[in-house]
């Protein structure tokens, strides 16, 4: 075993763990997925989560079974320094993950910034969409300076409202059954367009690796830890089925193809009217909060490990404020700039593949080091098989 020194302090529970991970994972993301899936896989949109969703748990399992045998704040980036000698490898796997999860701290903002806007009918002021993202940013960068007990108990709070929100719409659903459509008449499915559903789907489920970031800060991390990830994706996974069940019986063929990316909204405003429309609205704007949150607990322990380990500059292990450091200030500063300049729907998709291809690195860590955290082989070797297979069916999709 290389580099692994136990962390001392123990302030978050398990709910406040699997807080983090459900407002990390359900985000704005399954707003704007969900109808693209259906049209993708049609009546085996079911499965389509299933599969991402065991294929989340068993990348989960690595997870679980490393962040209890090294409890420690920086996640994966711990347990590739660990794992691989070369810092170049691990070091490159980590700043690749740390960029991607900065790029979509910077989306969520703007798309924040664009909801806000657009609730006080300014939605083509771009200065305004700025502002808004930029008040948020820095309110939540602060947050996440403070000690790790704030962050939790912050984001358990935003979790519980949100979650909230889509249990009352899916409620709404089963009972107003007088209302609930036939069969959508959807186009014959093709292994390539199911293929690529899967890859689609499984960015609904991302965002678990963030739980392992609180290891260091919970009290048997090996019980807490896999008990975390497994009830997180487990309600994620329900939470999902049930959602895409109301849209797909909900919403009419014709709606679902003109207005993809708002099938949950529409389906709101059928079942609970306009104020189901407001309600949803709210939600949106809960996950986009909550999502930035989880991402900056995350990236700000990844980024100072970082800088223990020599990868980024010291600036990443002197205090700036709080627990915050100078490099965690700096990095808010260039998310800020990259939302206020940047255009992203390009990298994007980049930081997309950067999240896959980190996940398979955990595989990878996990297998090297299978003896010490006591992992199946088999396990390991299914997952990274199924997580492979993911990301080549994102890049088909992207072609």
């Amino acid at each position: 075993m290389v580099g692994f020194v136990k962390e001392k302090a123990q302030s978050l529970d398990l709910l406040n763990v699997v807080s983090l991970g459900l407002g990390s994972i359900i985000g704005a993301g399954i707003f704007a997925l969900l109808g693209q899936v259906i049209l993708l896989a049609g009546e085996k949109t079911y499965w389509a989560f299933i599969i991402a969703g065991i294929a989340a748990i068993l990348s989960g399992y690595s997870y679980a079974h490393l962040a209890g045998r090294y409890p420690v704040s920086g996640g994966l980036t711990d347990y590739f320094h660990i794992a691989f000698k070369r810092k170049i490898l691990s070091g490159g796997l980590s700043v690749i993950y740390m960029v991607a999860s900065a790029v979509s701290i910077a989306m969520l903002a703007k798309s924040f910034g664009i909801y806000a806007a657009d609730f006080f009918d300014l939605e083509n002021n771009h200065w305004w969409i700025n502002a808004f993202a930029v008040g948020l940013i820095s309110l939540l960068s602060l947050l996440n300076m403070q000690n790790a007990s704030d962050v939790g108990w912050a984001e358990t709070f935003i979790v519980i409202l949100k979650i909230s929100i889509l249990l009352i719409i899916i409620a709404a659903a089963y009972f107003h059954s007088d209302l609930k459509l036939p069969p959508a008449p959807f186009k014959s499915l093709n292994n390539l367009d199911f293929l690529r559903s899967i890859g689609v789907t499984f960015f609904a489920y991302a965002g678990y690796g963030v739980i392992t970031n609180a290891a260091a800060n919970v009290n048997k991390p090996k019980r807490t830890m896999a008990l975390a990830i497994y009830i997180t994706l487990a309600l994620v996974m329900i939470i999902y089925l049930n959602l895409a069940y109301v849209v797909l019986n909900y919403t009419p063929a014709v709606d679902l193809t003109a207005n993809a990316e708002t099938a949950v909204a529409d389906v709101a405003q059928k079942l609970l009217g306009k104020f189901g429309y407001n309600f949803l609205y709210l939600a949106a704007v809960l996950a986009f909060i909550s999502g930035i949150n989880a991402t900056f607990f995350s990236m700000f322990r990844i980024s100072q490990a970082l800088g223990k380990y020599k990868v980024l500059p010291k600036i990443y292990i002197k205090t700036f404020w709080h627990n915050g450091t100078i490099g965690n200030a700096l990095t808010t500063v260039l998310i800020i700039l990259a939302v206020v300049f940047m255009d992203f729907s390009a990298i994007v998709n980049l930081s997309s593949a950067a999240f896959l291809m980190s996940y398979i690195g955990i595989f990878a860590a996990n297998w090297k080091l299978r003896r010490e955290t006591d992992s199946s082989p088999a396990v390991i070797i299914t997952g990274a098989s199924i997580m492979g297979i993911i990301l080549i069916g994102f890049i088909v999709s992207l072609i």
